[in-house]
């Protein structure tokens, strides 16, 4: 009897010793096989497998184990002559049929390897594993029709396998199917609710619906297995931002950063974060950071001047800016900060010229005439400003404050689109001061 091995060469050197005791034992040579070609030592388990062979020549399973030996050593006519030699003895026999779809994967043959594993998956309709093995190949060769019909297949007959619902849905979800691909992983959940892969990709499909507060929950209990830890925490904190719950984002976003103290994407997040709690002075500090992490970058130096800007911090604006254009020569959104350094700073008449010189590069630059238009209402031009403004709103820039200024200045000046302008308000931000002021301006029109 065998003793319990410390490990698998303790079981390897107990098989050799009974086996030179019982060299006859076909079970104990076919252990030992099997043991050489699981370690990887493809002679001595083809010097095994010949040996039984001799003992029972007629033995089709081994023969078949004998042809994987010799595919595996490139011996193709050989394990083609006994894959056959075994289809005879036992026509139709599913090993068979896999080891004849392996000979032709080794010979670079996708079609006639495929047609095996078919023939492999209808000769055993009761052994979903080489049905799932037959979906894996088409998936590995592209077809991801073909796989995902594989995977319907085993499901008609084993619905809950984990396997199946999980591969399937992950093609349903590369494919964009997202409602399916959600069904195939809460099945996985209700049958094992600590498939962490599952929750993390229930997760994404509830993120790609915009379904966020149930997208976080499933995030968050992906964060068990160690490996999607830190994406399900970031994506989590993705969650928080789309709801708005800007604290929750932040204390996230900041764990992770402890974690991975220059990871660009926590802290670019994080930045976000700061901006949309209107915390400006947090988020230019990250986006310090960011700057020294990747100076490559010439975004984050220009957030950092305009956060800088927007703070009345305007010698280290300069400083940035200054930073940015030897860096990056002639950027057109860091001319675009200079001119709001220059308007920070009272300097309208630079401030202009400075944003007429970046229009010069791209005049279709909303961001720019809503700046102008900002410089002018300085100014008291109340022409130049409407002018600017409409501009900006022309080429896109819908902000519900840039359209309220709009409608008051044609209303002001007598010019006929304002009406529309304070409609396009109760449409974008229906809840909202501005929507509220262009109600009374709508109802004003009215009476």
């Amino acid at each position: 009897m065998l003793q319990r091995p410390g490990d698998m060469n303790g079981l390897l050197d107990q098989l050799e010793e009974k086996s030179r005791q019982n060299p006859a034992d076909i079970d104990l040579l076919q252990r030992l096989s099997r043991l050489y070609m699981r370690n990887g030592n493809n002679t001595e388990a083809e010097a095994v497998i010949e040996k039984i062979l001799k003992i029972v020549p007629d033995n089709a399973p081994v023969m078949v184990e004998l042809a994987d030996c010799q595919i595996r050593r490139g011996a193709y006519e050989d394990a083609t002559y006994n894959i056959e030699r075994a289809l005879e003895l036992r026509p139709g026999m599913p090993s068979a049929f896999i080891a004849m779809a392996r000979l032709y994967e080794a010979q670079g043959n996708v079609e006639k390897q495929v047609s095996f594993m078919m023939r492999a998956a209808n000769a055993a309709p009761d052994k979903s594993e080489i049905r799932l093995l037959l979906a894996e190949t088409l998936k590995r060769y592209g077809d991801v029709s073909g796989a995902m019909a594989q995977y319907k297949l085993i499901l008609e007959t084993w619905p809950d396998l984990e396997a199946a619902l999980f591969s399937l849905g992950t093609l349903q979800l590369r494919q964009n199917d997202v409602a399916a691909a959600a069904g195939c992983f809460r099945k996985i959940i209700a049958g094992n609710p600590s498939a962490f892969d599952a929750h993390f990709n229930l997760a994404s499909c509830y993120f790609r619906q915009r379904k966020y507060r149930m997208a976080a929950g499933h995030f968050r209990v992906s964060q068990r297995q160690p490996d999607l830890a830190q994406r399900s925490m970031y994506l989590m904190a993705q969650c928080y931002f789309k709801q708005h719950e800007y604290d929750h984002a932040i204390v996230s976003l900041e764990k992770l950063l402890e974690l991975d103290e220059n990871n660009v994407s926590y802290l670019k997040s994080l930045a976000e974060a700061y901006e949309a709690a209107e915390e400006p002075d947090m988020a230019r500090d990250v986006y310090r950071r960011l700057v020294a992490v990747a100076p490559e970058r010439p975004e984050f130096i220009v957030r950092m001047a305009s956060l800088m800007i927007e703070l009345g911090e305007h010698e280290k604006a300069e400083k940035a800016l200054d930073q940015l254009f030897r860096l990056h020569p002639g950027h057109v959104e860091g001319h675009r900060i200079l001119g709001d350094l220059y308007a920070g700073r009272g300097d309208y008449r630079s401030a202009i010229e400075e944003y007429r010189r970046t229009l010069m590069i791209n005049e279709n630059n909303a961001k720019v005439f809503n700046a102008l238009a900002r410089v002018y209402n300085a100014l008291g031009n109340a022409e130049e400003e409407q002018q600017a403004l409409k501009r900006a709103v022309d080429l896109g820039y819908e902000s519900p404050q840039a359209l309220l200024r709009l409608g008051q200045l044609e209303r002001q000046l007598s010019l006929p689109d304002s009406l529309s302008r304070f409609r396009r308000i109760t449409e974008l931000v229906p809840d909202s001061n501005c929507a509220r002021e262009a109600e009374y301006f709508i109802r004003h029109k009215a009476a």
